[in-house]
């Protein structure tokens, strides 16, 4: 856990120092104002993590949404990215540094550009004009990979429900990655093998707990009416799926409590018999995990909300993988 608190403490400190830029502007007009008269000078306002998490990410998705526009390509992703943001400024707060913190982001000012780059934003190329080219699948893919990392920085830091709907924003923006053509950024699993959940994350582990076990059941029915790769693929999964179960239940158990059981059976959500419904099921089971673990990003913290936030991601792509419908809010109730 100290460790944990350690990053988080490292992960403020760069937040912190990233809004010195916001306050040049002021600190000279400060500055000869003290020396006209001491007591018409500023009082320095207290940073919130919450804006600040906003603003960050909030710039990378405007100059992301500006870099779709350029390329004039791929209109349902730059919607699914546009209605983030949208969410993401709801509120009062800015989604850019530059825009007042009390203006809500709409999603016809989301595609207005930033005023400087960030890291999630597409690089196109110089022609030799010195005129920059549109930006292709590949640089967009880049952008949406910054974005993932991005969000994966700053839930850290940020309220329980913000860090939720980022980690769902992330686990977006990794989708949009895999459609684009490109590589979604390693997932690092933190080990939780040696801290104690609170009471809160304790449910939230006996809740995915739940859902691994009948989501393991519904592989056991499905992996049967498959062939071929899809065949293969669900072996896979159904074999992730029981060692997140099995590591859930030694996690439960050293806290000092009781794994929940798992039921005999499980009634499937409609009849699978064919190909097509085995294929439909996993990309339902999928999808009700990465609820489940959004969920649980918002009921932890640290290293467990860390986790939770992966899993949320990883379950999107597989989801996705499956023939899941994508969605600017895997895991979370349309916005």
């Amino acid at each position: 856990m100290a460790a944990s608190l350690r990053r988080r403490s490292l992960l403020t400190a760069g937040l912190l120092a990233s809004l010195g830029t916001l306050s040049a502007c002021g600190s000279d007009a400060s500055s000869s104002a003290r020396s006209g008269h001491a007591s018409a000078s500023p009082r320095p306002t207290p940073v919130d993590l919450d804006t600040a998490a906003r603003q960050q990410v909030g710039a990378a998705m405007t100059t992301l949404l500006a870099g779709y526009d350029s390329a004039a390509a791929h209109t349902e992703l730059r919607r699914g990215l546009a209605t983030q943001l949208a969410a993401l400024g709801a509120g009062g707060h800015a989604a850019s540094p530059s825009a007042s913190a009390a203006a809500p982001v709409s999603p016809a000012s989301a595609s207005a550009s930033a005023s400087a780059p960030v890291s999630a934003s597409p690089t196109a190329p110089a022609t030799a004009s010195g005129a920059r080219a549109r930006p292709g699948d590949a640089e967009l893919a880049s952008g949406e990979a910054g974005l993932v990392s991005l969000c994966v920085t700053q839930l850290q830091v940020v309220s329980p429900v913000l860090a939720r709907l980022l980690a769902s924003i992330g686990a977006g923006a990794a989708q949009r990655t895999v459609q684009l053509g490109g590589r979604v950024p390693a997932a690092t699993v933190p080990s939780l093998a040696r801290l104690r959940p609170t009471a809160s994350e304790l449910d939230a582990l006996q809740a995915a707990l739940g859902a691994e076990q009948a989501t393991v059941f519904g592989y056991g029915v499905l992996g049967a009416l498959l062939s071929g790769g899809r065949r293969s693929q669900a072996t896979s999964d159904f074999d992730l799926h029981r060692a997140r179960r099995d590591t859930l239940e030694s996690l439960i158990t050293a806290s000092g409590a009781t794994p929940q059981a798992a039921a005999a059976a499980y009634t499937l959500p409609f009849e699978v018999t064919d190909t097509a419904s085995a294929r439909r099921l996993a990309a339902l089971l999928e999808s009700r995990l990465a609820a489940v673990y959004a969920n649980a990003v918002q009921a932890s913290a640290h290293a467990f909300r860390d986790e939770a936030a992966t899993q949320l991601r990883l379950t999107a792509l597989r989801a996705q993988s499956w023939g899941a419908t994508s969605t600017p809010f895997p895991g979370l109730p349309d916005h």
